[in-house]
């Protein structure tokens, strides 16, 4: 489970640890993550517009910017990753020349606006997001020599995050580990829960059940 990250900011939604946007050894509630009012209308291209702005907004973009040129989304793609009839948006940024994604944004497109569930860095191998089947999200932060870090899967219902399994891990000088596990109810304080009571909550995150990035219809951004 310990994967590593590139260090890069604090996503709008949940805290993040040197690497994911929404991660930190204090892990802030998923429930406060950036919202935006549902745009009626032409729902599609105004809720993407919406997306693309809070991309374009987001620390970590900004950080990585070359001479205040900001890095923007090429392509984004929908689908419904809750089951709740509603799509969920992604925007990436596609390196073409490597055949790869750079950036990589996921957003929850409910009644109650716009989400955003998590920005991650995936060129670095040492972090990034993975979206599972049965409707968690994980995102992995760290350090490159994977003595610590984070990893939070957090639970998407009717459009929301609803809750997120969290471990932290890490080493002492001794070389002791100091592995902890924790459940975090949005809206609530993050409460202490045993290893097994962590990995009977995230049951089916794992690679069979992983959607594939190039398996999603994506689409330019115009």
């Amino acid at each position: 489970m310990k994967t590593q990250v590139f260090p890069i900011l604090a996503l709008a939604a949940l805290t993040a640890c040197s690497g994911n946007v929404n991660n930190n050894n204090e892990s802030a509630a998923p429930a406060d993550s950036t919202q935006t009012e549902t745009v009626s209308g032409d729902n599609t291209a105004n809720v993407l517009k919406e997306a693309v702005s809070v991309w374009t907004q987001n620390e970590s973009i900004l950080g990585m910017s070359e001479e205040g040129k900001v890095r923007l989304p090429d392509q984004y793609a929908m689908f419904d990753l809750d089951g709740d009839g509603s799509d969920e948006i992604l925007l990436r940024e596609w390196l073409k020349d490597s055949n790869i994604t750079g950036y990589l944004a996921l957003f929850a497109n409910g009644k109650d606006g716009l989400q955003l569930v998590g920005l991650t860095y995936q060129t670095a191998q040492i972090g990034g997001m993975t979206l599972y089947k049965n409707g968690f999200v994980k995102l992995d932060s760290g350090n490159e020599s994977g003595t610590y870090g984070q990893n939070d899967y957090l639970k998407i219902e009717n459009s929301s995050v609803v809750r997120s399994f969290i471990a932290t891990y890490g080493e002492d000088e001794d070389g002791n580990n100091l592995d902890n596990f924790y459940k975090k109810e949005a809206g609530q304080e993050r409460q202490t829960i045993s290893s097994d009571e962590f990995s009977s909550a995230i049951a089916g995150c794992d690679n069979d059940n992983a959607y594939p990035l190039d398996g999603f219809d994506w689409k330019p951004v115009e």
